[in-house]
């Protein structure tokens, strides 16, 4: 199928998936994440020194890769979400609000009328998180930003934790969405780093949790970390009400082992997590299984030539254009309403 007809394909698939959601009753919502590897729109950031992803950059980004770049976000947006789409969409390394709004308004995304939350961040490359929500399946009561300040290094700069409280069938839901350091310059000298943004985020989510024990937490992201790494175990600690539950994954296809590749080794970065209600189902909203899922479609992978199996159908490999998707897989997980039964 080529690419014409595929997005043909998939515009029809929204509009009926979301008319059938509105008039048989949507069953569960689908909440995902993804690092989609430096989305940028082509234009200098004239309060930055970091200007790779321009025409004249280093990475030579142009209108037409940046088209490119946009269309396979949208074209892995509508796989995943499948017949009913995505409710919510978590995103890393996006440059601004602006390249959001082009996603949701000039691909055939418009026909599901996603919004948008963004803050700003102080970034040293400029990139951001955010999410895109269907309205019709979810309310934003309030968001704001997370800042991450190290008092011992005033010159530190990375990404805000973005939160979100909003309604999924008259419930409400708690969203962290996070990008944490990376490993760049070596994974023991920025282990403080990670463990920093862990500490400030156990904060923020026992102050969720002090307020309401039953709160129904989730959280998300590129942690540059796996699950049996220091940093996560951070947000493990304390009592039921108050500690986050790492979930196990399960690959989609089994075509990976993680959610993004490093030489011959798979890591699971991208990750989710929830409170104890959450998990247990203990008032009106629940996720639907166990597991979150790495979704591994073939077409985000290619055959991995130096090593056995599959990686990640990249964007770029160092600064040569590749022309894929992004170093990293996607991950989601479902929501669903609960219904309670008198005994």
């Amino acid at each position: 199928m080529n690419q014409r007809k595929f997005f043909i394909t998939i515009a029809w698939l929204l509009v009926v998936g979301a008319l059938s959601a509105q008039n048989s009753g949507k069953h569960y919502d689908r909440i995902a994440f993804y690092n989609v590897e430096n989305f940028f729109d082509i234009l200098p950031d004239t309060v930055l020194d970091y200007n790779q992803y321009t025409p004249n950059g280093d990475h030579h980004w142009n209108l037409k890769r940046y088209n490119t770049k946009r269309n396979h976000i949208y074209k892995v947006i509508a796989a995943l979400g499948g017949w009913q789409g995505v409710t919510i969409m978590g995103f890393a390394e996006i440059e601004n609000r602006s390249i959001l709004e082009d996603l949701v308004k000039n691909t055939p995304l418009k026909q599901m009328h996603y919004q948008i939350v963004h803050f700003e961040s102080h970034d040293h490359r400029g990139i951001d998180v955010g999410i895109i929500y269907n309205p019709n399946r979810f309310t934003v009561l309030h968001a704001h930003k997370i800042p991450i300040v190290d008092t011992t290094d005033p010159s530190f700069h990375t990404r805000d934790i973005l939160y979100i409280k909003g309604l999924i069938d008259g419930d409400t839901l708690h969203l962290f969405v996070n990008h944490w350091p990376s490993r760049y310059g070596g994974m023991m000298q920025t282990i403080p780093k990670r463990k920093l943004v862990a500490h400030i985020l156990k904060r923020v989510v026992d102050s969720v949790s002090g307020i309401n024990t039953q709160a129904n937490i989730l959280v998300m992201g590129d942690f540059n970390d796996n699950p049996d790494d220091e940093s996560l175990q951070i947000l493990e600690k304390g009592d039921k009400n108050h500690a986050l539950i790492p979930l196990p994954w399960n690959m989609q296809y089994h075509l990976a082992t993680g959610s993004l590749k490093h030489l011959t080794e798979w890591d699971v970065f991208d990750q989710m997590l929830v409170s104890e209600s959450l998990k247990k189902r203990e008032n009106s909203l629940g996720i639907q299984s166990n597991n979150y899922t790495i979704f591994d479609a073939r077409f985000l992978l290619e055959k991995d030539e130096k090593n056995q199996g599959y990686t990640t159908n990249r964007t770029y490999r160092g600064f040569v254009y590749h022309g894929g998707f992004s170093d990293h897989l996607p991950v989601y997980l479902d929501i669903i309403k609960v219904i309670k039964r008198e005994k």
